[in-house]
């Protein structure tokens, strides 16, 4: 094969790739994320390093993900999914909460798992582990944690009525 076909092969896979409705949702939902995440972990290392320290770091990180849950659903409902008239706003965020509540579930028991494998203690007594640790591990657990919320997403919390 000529190296001027492959690429027209490759352009054309690219192509018919993104073209496909799904892999639309999953670019527009990671794009969304990603401006959620630098909320939620802008907010967390915020609260953990000088707003509010004294707190324990899952408080924290309690509140800063109300902020991005928030933000996504917003852009998800209105952009992503496009779903404005599937279903009443309230029904929707119902779903999306409770979809993202087990998305900060698996957060949280990953960030403590990475923290634990990290800092070498199970418990943290006293004072909370380093800030840059608390955020770097929550930012490591964010790839797993988007995929469960894509799909609970997708098929259930702005899926359209059967």
């Amino acid at each position: 094969m000529s190296p001027g076909r492959t690429g027209r092969t490759a352009s054309s896979l690219a192509s018919t790739i993104v073209q496909r409705r799904g892999v639309r949702q999953l670019v527009k939902f990671s794009l969304v994320g990603a401006s959620s995440t630098l909320l939620d972990k802008g907010t967390l290392y915020l609260l953990v390093s000088r707003i509010v320290p004294f707190i324990p770091w899952w408080v924290s990180a309690s509140i800063s993900f109300g902020l991005g849950v928030t933000n996504s659903f917003l852009w998800n409902r209105n952009w992503t999914f496009r779903a404005r008239e599937h279903a009443s706003a309230q029904a929707q965020y119902g779903r999306f909460l409770a979809t993202n509540l087990i998305g900060l579930c698996l957060n949280l028991v990953m960030t403590k798992v990475l923290l634990v494998a990290v800092t070498g203690e199970l418990r943290h007594v006293g004072e909370n582990p380093p800030p840059t640790d608390v955020l770097i591990a929550s930012l490591l657990a964010v790839p797993c944690v988007t995929l469960w919320n894509f799909a609970a997403s997708k098929y259930w919390a702005f899926a359209a009525p059967d």
